[in-house]
């Protein structure tokens, strides 16, 4: 038995050479814009000089607030939603990877409401923000997701709480996916966001409330990313590679949109909450064999179509063809050095009990959907395992 609840508001177009055509996909949206986006990378790959122009085709007025960094921190989405109130902006885009993306949408319910972001928290304030501001999303990586569903991931530099939310009015109103502008994505980008994306996928495919929808573009992601990364990682300018990846990307999106990911996403978030040098998608690389390894006796029959259907595993006995599957994940990760320990990061073992109570607390509805009934003590045991 399955249930499916499916809402995807969001206007996707995929093609190389999308943003060129954003000024088609935007008319009437608002006539002053604030374009989100990181320190430096769409500056110097053209992306946001690209954007610019677009606003300007239709005589759009745009400030480009560019203070974003990896793993964003709610303080600098305050920071932007006053200054949308300030300026009287109509619509937010969010240009780059995941973390603009998701600040982009955290910024469009802030703006037009009152407080701050973290009053629409769950483990903050815990309101609904009732308004948004409309929401563009331009990714510049393919592993987030992002511009296929409603979710933000941000992290409140106080209590290292790293939390996602999602509502129906943070689904992008237009996603440009433009695998041209991929293919400047740094060698360990290529790598690191494919891997959030693949790991978007498997969560989705082992969540309790998997259904025939997400798997069967969870199973095309993770076939896609195994065939196209290492061509990627190798020659960043394959445009067919690059193609190939962005759709596997968006594909994970809507998994998550429909299904969800599980425990190894709390994990992680714990880690990069405590941690927030450690890269998203190599904090997933890190936890995820270890959870699928103790979770495995509940798990075991879905793992083994994983290691068939994505890794090629010739085995009929279910058991051996899932402890196949993990080993050939691993042996994959391993070709872009992902297969690291905590301690290699240098993650003090005394944080990992903290870690694993922060991650459970904050994505407890994650960790509910995952096969085996887990909880934080078991948490801090998959930690001990990855040290």
């Amino acid at each position: 038995m399955f249930e499916i609840y499916s809402f995807l508001p969001t206007k996707i177009v995929f093609k190389v050479g999308a943003i060129n055509e954003l000024h088609e996909h935007i008319k009437g949206i608002g006539n002053k814009a604030l374009i989100v986006t990181g320190r430096s990378s769409t500056k110097k790959n053209g992306v946001l000089q690209k954007v610019e122009e677009q606003l300007k085709k239709l005589n759009i007025d745009y400030i480009v607030f560019d203070k974003i960094i990896p793993n964003p921190i709610s303080t600098t989405v305050d920071d932007a939603a006053e200054l949308c109130r300030k300026e009287n902006i109509d619509f937010v885009i969010g240009v780059g990877g995941g973390s603009a993306i998701d600040s982009a949408k955290a910024i469009a319910i802030t703006a037009p409401n009152p407080g701050k972001f973290w009053d629409y928290v769950p483990v903050g304030g815990g309101k609904i923000p009732t308004k948004a501001l409309p929401i563009v999303a331009i990714p510049t990586t393919h592993g987030t997701g992002t511009e296929a569903d409603p979710f933000s991931v941000t992290t409140n530099p106080l209590t290292k709480e790293k939390v996602g939310i999602g509502y129906d009015n943070t689904f992008p109103k237009v996603s440009i996916v433009d695998p041209e502008i991929m293919k400047s994505l740094p060698q360990n980008q290529t790598a690191y966001t494919s891997m959030d994306a693949f790991y978007h996928s498997i969560e989705a495919f082992f969540n309790i409330k998997a259904n025939p929808y997400s798997d069967v573009l969870a199973l095309d992601a993770m076939k896609r990313i195994v065939s196209y990364l290492p061509i990627a990682f190798e020659n960043g300018n394959d445009i067919e590679a690059r193609i190939q990846l962005a759709w596997a990307s968006t594909e994970a999106g809507i998994t998550e949109t429909l299904t969800g990911v599980i425990a190894n996403h709390a994990l992680e978030h714990g880690l990069s909450g405590f941690y927030p040098d450690i890269p998203h998608g190599l904090g997933l690389c890190i936890t995820g064999p270890y959870l699928f390894e103790y979770i495995f006796e509940h798990i075991y029959e879905r793992l083994a179509i994983v290691g068939r259907e994505v890794f090629g595993v010739y085995e009929s006995d279910n058991k051996k063809a899932a402890r196949l599957a993990i080993k050939k994940l691993r042996d994959f990760q391993e070709q872009f050095k992902l297969n690291k320990r905590l301690k290699e990061l240098n993650v003090r073992k005394e944080d990992l009990e903290e870690i694993a109570k922060t991650g459970y607390r904050v994505l407890k509805g994650v960790v509910v959907v995952t096969p085996g009934n887990i909880d934080e003590k078991d948490m801090f045991k998959i930690l001990q395992s990855c040290y």
